[in-house]
């Protein structure tokens, strides 16, 4: 008498052959959007640090030069350099020489795509409120000798007083460069919609009241005519330096 023997089956049901390649067709473009977000991120945050050494060191400079926007663009534009290095030049003094150049070249005043420089304070109320004309150069100043003996009154128009007058506050606002494949196209479109043209910011999209993105900031970074597809992500910074010198209104 023979006996057989059944081995079981391991066969997959029809239904589930190729649901793996299933599975990873629709996974793994997540996944590796996943990722490429996770480095470009991690990129612009770098940036970020570098953007607020440099304002930083441009308010530095302001509060050593009478609040005068020229010494602080100048200042700023030095702190930009990280931004243009071409790492393929090995020599150093033609590396920083042609990076130095590159970014005077890409913040001179008649730009329309220039990092934004914008003094806070004091203001023209400040001036209003605390303003000195010198007698000789004909020059407003604020004063900021003997601040510990000064009045502390609030000011009528800005609120401040005499040693809150004597801060030098600034904002930058910089268009960088999005360098990992892929976001930037998928954060351009997130922006400012799927079409490009001046044309189709006249068509509102569901999600345009909600990122506030408007035509002119779309065209400045997200969508910048002729740049050959790059995307440029705008980063704003803050630096808040005491007054080494009187500030001077022009």
């Amino acid at each position: 008498m023979t006996i057989r023997l059944h081995r079981p089956s391991f066969r997959r049901p029809r239904l589930a052959r190729g649901i793996t390649l299933v599975e990873f067709v629709i996974v793994f473009p997540l996944a590796t959007l996943f990722v490429l977000s996770l480095i470009q991120f991690g990129m612009v945050y770098m940036a970020k640090l570098t953007l607020n050494h440099a304002t930083f060191m441009a308010a530095r400079v302001g509060s050593l030069h009478n609040a005068d926007e020229d010494f602080i663009r100048e200042a700023l534009i030095r702190g930009l350099i990280p931004f243009y290095q071409d790492n393929t030049i090995t020599g150093d003094t033609t590396r920083l020489a042609k990076a130095d150049f590159d970014s005077h070249k890409a913040n001179i005043a008649l730009n329309p795509f220039k990092a934004e420089i914008e003094v806070l304070s004091p203001s023209k109320d400040t001036f209003s409120d605390f303003g000195v004309k010198d007698p000789k150069t004909k020059v407003t100043y604020i004063p900021n000798d003997n601040l510990e003996y000064r009045d502390l009154m609030l000011g009528t128009k800005s609120k401040q007083n005499i040693r809150d007058a004597n801060l030098l506050k600034v904002r930058v606002k910089y268009g960088y460069e999005m360098k990992v494949p892929l976001i930037g196209g998928v954060i351009s479109r997130l922006m400012c919609g799927g079409t490009v043209g001046v044309e189709a910011y006249g068509n509102v999209k569901p999600w345009d009241a909600f990122l506030a993105t408007s035509p002119l900031e779309c065209m400045k970074y997200y969508k910048r005519p002729a740049s050959d597809g790059k995307v440029f992500m705008p980063i704003e910074s803050y630096a808040i330096v005491e007054m080494q010198t009187r500030a001077e209104s022009k």
